[in-house]
This record gives structure tokens, sequence and C-alpha cells, in this order.
């Protein structure tokens, strides 16, 4: 099992650091009280107080107010590939589909968050140059306050990058609070920040061990990952309080930036795919420690008391629906628009192992969603519940660590940058590229997906929710097949739900059923051969096709990942991503539920408002962001 930076010792630990530190961000407290009779002062007099001052700075993000729910499920909802369900007046669903307004409680709780993390931040890299451990300690003392120091830095630098990224110019602070200051504070130009921002993370990069975690504390290599998405978003269109969408003159710079960060990891090799994609998602379900190759930087969610603090809706919230029995109760609140599943390549295994065109059972049993309308209830799978530990722990909040950052999308990234450094791609983009692609073909594993088709049709059977499709043998995993019609006892039609990967020989296929009615019906599966070499690989690109291509590749890559809908801005391209997800949509039918296009404003929602909780105490925010 993975050794999680927050085991129960270091909940308490950083529980105990998050109190003596002052509490604020640059909004409402015009005096602050630290929570208890320690303080910051006399705080910081070994190693370990400072490794809990600095899990204080990290446990901001392990929590359903920033990671383990907002940001990624809610904030990155209702885009081409991706939209929450429903329509009501509640958060989660407001701000996805492109109503919220600065009264909407969650921007301020995600944004307080931040701020907090940072003056957690600044009060670690105050203090600890200030220890005497530091300047007399020993080499190993002094070597793990370094680190500290870097972590602080590149989490600051984070947490930054994040308040930029969703509302533009913010208010701008280095300094930890203290008693007795002011805290009008004024909205500061986002590329003021984002000098700092690029600052705190090469401080870090320089001073954080180059050895891969044993747990989620950040390394040299994520920092510098971390770094190049920075300089993306940098380089990139976002709205500007003029309410015009642009990119830097300079945005090149940026580029060449990341490319440097980028090429700097490559050069040490450190990280590698998974020769499987579903065993990435698998592994993360698990908990387990195959993925530090994979996975770059990530977020720790655990609780020992199985609630909330520490932990995460991710499984729950945007898994598929799932009864409770066999496995513990999901709600698939992220759906996934129909068009974007007929946009794989069939040969592609990234489709089927991330979007259930099925709801899972009480018996656990897989029921397709084929008919009427379902195929808008189609979800994001990759979190299954069937995947999970299912520890009673785990029911309602689990422990599965939000990635922000795997390999393969650094791989997209350099694809990008040198694609657009060199005017199109040139053969460090396609390798890069390919690599994903050859993953998402099961290139380098034996075997290859399956085929299944119907037999004899048997008789006596009840119904489609009754009928078990059984797969066995054969050397893959991941395939499942449901009955798609029952007529008059008979099964007249089968759905592969999922064609697998890494099968050898054509496995074993049975079928019975939950009430033990009906019999004598057959089915035969079949290896189908894997596309060439040719098929799967990129080849002969102009730049503008290749910049398309790999907006599609990180579209099927990173399906649910949190990045779809800050990529798009970053492109310049979300109103007119929304715009033909609706075209598409309507083509099928024209009440499919997809609220983005009547809700979305251009030149608006590419940023969220300021929290009138903020504004409203906060006089150093004198405008809002455009539109609200």
């Amino acid at each position: 099992m993975k050794n999680k930076i927050f085991s129960l010792k270091a909940i308490v630990a950083a529980g105990v650091a998050s109190l003596l530190l002052p509490l604020s961000s640059c909004d409402n407290q015009l005096d602050t009280t630290p929570y208890s009779y320690f303080t910051s002062a006399n705080f910081f007099s070994n190693v370990d107080e400072a490794y809990m001052a600095t899990l204080g700075v990290y446990s901001i993000m392990s929590s359903l107010d920033t990671y383990g729910w907002n940001v990624p499920m809610i904030f990155d909802a209702d885009t081409d590939i991706l939209q929450n369900t429903g329509i009501s007046p509640v958060d989660w669903r407001t701000i996805a589909h492109y109503e919220g307004i600065p009264q909407t409680n969650t921007f301020y709780t995600v944004w307080s968050q931040f701020y907090i993390g940072i003056d957690r931040a600044n009060v670690v890299i105050e203090k600890i140059p200030q220890m005497n451990v530091y300047t007399n300690g020993t080499q190993d003392q002094k070597d793990q306050l370094n680190r500290m120091l870097g972590e602080a830095k590149f989490l600051r630098g984070f947490y930054y990058s994040e308040l930029v990224r969703l509302w533009g110019d913010v208010p701008f602070k280095t300094k930890s609070s203290q008693t007795g200051d002011n805290f009008k504070s004024v909205l500061v130009d986002r590329y003021e920040i984002y000098t700092q921002i690029i600052k705190d993370m090469q401080d870090a990069a320089a001073v954080l061990p180059e050895a891969k975690p044993v747990n989620e504390r950040i390394n040299k290599w994520g920092a510098k990952a971390m770094l190049a998405r920075v300089a993306l978003f940098a380089g990139g269109y976002s709205l500007r309080a003029d309410g015009t969408i642009k990119r830097p003159d300079n945005f090149k710079d940026y580029y060449l930036l990341a490319q440097q960060q980028i090429n700097d990891i490559m050069a040490q090799n450190p990280y590698s795919l998974n020769k499987s994609y579903s065993q990435v998602f698998k592994n993360q379900c698990q908990h387990t420690d195959l993925e530090p190759t994979e996975n770059i930087f990530q977020v720790a969610f655990y609780n020992p008391a199985g609630n909330q603090d520490n932990g995460s809706w991710l499984g729950y919230f945007n898994g598929p629906l799932t009864t409770n029995g066999v496995y513990p109760a999901s709600i698939g609140r992220s759906l996934v628009p129909k068009p974007f599943h007929a946009s794989f390549n069939v040969a592609d295994q990234r489709r089927d192992f991330s979007i259930a065109t099925y709801s899972i059972n009480a018996l656990g049993n897989k029921v397709p969603l084929l008919t009427g309308r379902q195929d808008e209830s189609w979800t994001v799978a990759k979190w299954s519940r069937e995947y999970q530990t299912n520890a009673t722990l785990e029911r309602s909040y689990t422990h599965i660590n939000w990635v922000i950052m795997r390999y393969s999308d650094l791989l997209l990234m350099r694809a990008e940058v040198e694609n657009e450094l060199n005017e199109g791609p040139n053969s460090i983009a396609y390798d890069a590229i390919n690599q994903v692609r050859r993953r998402a073909f099961g290139a380098d594993v034996p075997g290859s997906r399956i085929n299944i088709a119907l037999g004899a049709q048997g008789t006596g059977y009840t119904s489609t929710a009754t009928v078990v499709i059984n797969i066995t043998g054969g050397g893959g995993s991941d395939a499942a097949a449901a009955a798609a019609t029952v007529n008059n006892g008979r099964i007249t039609a089968i759905s592969l739900l999922r064609s697998g990967d890494g099968y050898t020989s054509a496995p074993t296929v049975t079928i019975t059923s939950t009430d033990g009615k009906g019999s004598g019906a057959t089915a035969t599966a079949t290896v189908v051969t894997k596309p060439t070499a040719t098929q799967i690989n990129l080849s002969g690109l102009n730049k503008a096709n290749f910049l398309k291509a790999i907006q599609q590749e990180r579209a099927w890559e990173l399906l649910g990942e949190g990045m779809r809908r800050a990529d798009l801005i970053r492109w310049g391209i979300l109103a007119d991503k929304i715009a033909e997800t609706n075209t598409a949509v309507k083509a099928i039918r024209s009440n499919y539920f997809y609220p983005s296009f009547t809700n979305f404003v251009s030149g608006k929602h590419e940023l969220y408002p300021y929290p009138i909780n903020e504004t409203d105490v906060n006089k150093g925010i004198t405008r809002q962001n455009p539109q609200y």
C-alpha cells in the first residue's frame, strides 16, 4: 500500500500545525488571532516542528473544499467532454453550468483555502531560515529544512497559479499575516504574480530531492513539471480586465521556459508510462505503490475515521452510477456527452475503460444504458467502485489520491511545446504524442481486445437486468458485456460494454441469470487484431493540424482529470468547443441535456467572479471580473 504523507500521525501533526499559524486570506480578518497559545514565534524550534508546519501547507489540498471535490470535479465540468448532471440551485451544478455569481459560496470556499495555504507557506518560508538548526544543525537537519523550505515555496507558487488560473488578477502577498495587519489588498496583474510563481518553483526545484518520492511530497522533477504547466498557462490565452481574450506578446518566452523544464526532466528519464492504461487507475484506486513512474504530482487523501476530513469524493461523485450492494453506492454526477464517446477510434482502449455506458446494480452487474435517452447518463468510469478497496472507511469518502500531473500529460505538453517553438512538429513532438497513443492502443502489451457475438438466444429469460454475461480466461482483463434486449424470453442482442485488453486467446463466455430463470443462450468471443504502428502513430501534420491533434489527444487521455476547461481557455477555444458540442448533441435529439450552450458567455465565463465575501470586506478590490 502507498506510504501516504497523511498517515494518522501526520494528520494529527498537520492539524496541530494548522492551529499554530495565523489563519487569514487577504479578506475579512482585520485582526488575526492565533487559534491557540502557541505561535509561529515559539514553535519552529526543531526539525519535527518545521515538518508539522510544512504538512499544514500541504493539507490545504487534502479536502473536499479543494482537490477532493471542488477544483477538479466542479470547476472542470461542462466542457466538450464532461458535464455535471441536472438542474438545481446547488453550487456544484450552478458553477458547472456557468450560472455561478459572486454570492456563490463555493467560490469563496476555494478562494479562501488557497489563501490560507499561501499564508501558511509564507510562515514556513520566513521561519525556517531563522531557526538555529538551519544554520548550526547537522547536515541532515539542514538538508531536511532546505527541502521543507523548497516545498513551501513550491506550494505557495502552486496555490497562486491556481488562483490566477481561476480568477486572473488577484491580491498578492508574500509576507505572512500578523496581528494588526491591514488586509486591504489590491488586485495585482497576473503577470507580476507569474514572475513570483516561476521564481518560487525554480527556487524549489533547486533544493528538492531528485529521488522518486515514497509518498506525496513534491520532488525536483515534479516541481519542474508543474512549472512547465504554469509556463503554458502564462503563455496561453486568458480573459483580461478589459474583457478581451488574448495571450501575451512574449508568449514564446513562456514556451521556451516550459521546454527547458521538460528537457531537464527528460534528460534524467525518471518517469515512464505504465504499459497498461487501465492499470494506472486501478493502482490509484487500490492505493498501490506502483505508479511513481507515471504519477508525478498527487494530492494525499486519508482519514482513519472514514469521514469528510482529508477524504475525497473521487470514485464516489465521478464514477459509474452504482447501487449500494456488492459495491458501495456512487452517485454518477460526472456525465460524458455521447459525441465525445463517438470521437474515439474503436480500437482505442481508453474509450471503454474511461466511459461507462452502463450503471452497476446492487448485485454488481453492469446494466446497459443504451435505449431512449439513457445515452445522456453515461459517466466517467476510471475510478469505478469495482476497482476500489471498498473498505468500510471508503464507502462514503474515499482515500484515492487526486493526481494533478501524470507523465502522459507531460509528454503531451512536450509535443505541444515543440510544435509551437519549431513552427510545426519535429521528431521529439511526434515521439512524445505517439508514446501516449501506443499505450492507448495497447501496442506494448501482449494480446488485444475482443469482440463478442451472440449464438443461441435461449429461452425463459425475464429481462436484460437479470442476465449476467461472464467473460473468463484468455489472458486479458476488463472486457464486459450485457444483454441489450430480451424479447419473449430470448436474448436477442448483446452489447459489448468494454472490449478489454491483453487477451492472447479467446476467453470463454457464459450466460447466467440472477433470478435463476432462462437457459440455453450462448455467445462467442474472438480476439481482435491489433492496429499496426502505422495506424497508431501520427505523422505528416502541419503546425495547425498537429495542435488540433494534441487538443484531441489530451481529451482522450485526460478525461475527468481536472484540466479540460483550463486547457480550452488557454487555447482560446472554450466557446468554440461548447458551441460544437451543442450542435453535436442536438443532432442526436433536440432536447439532449446540455445547458452550457445556453448559459455560457464568452468574455465572462473564462474567469470566475471575485467572491462577495471577499469584496464586501476587502475594499482594495475595486472591480469585478468582466460581465459579473
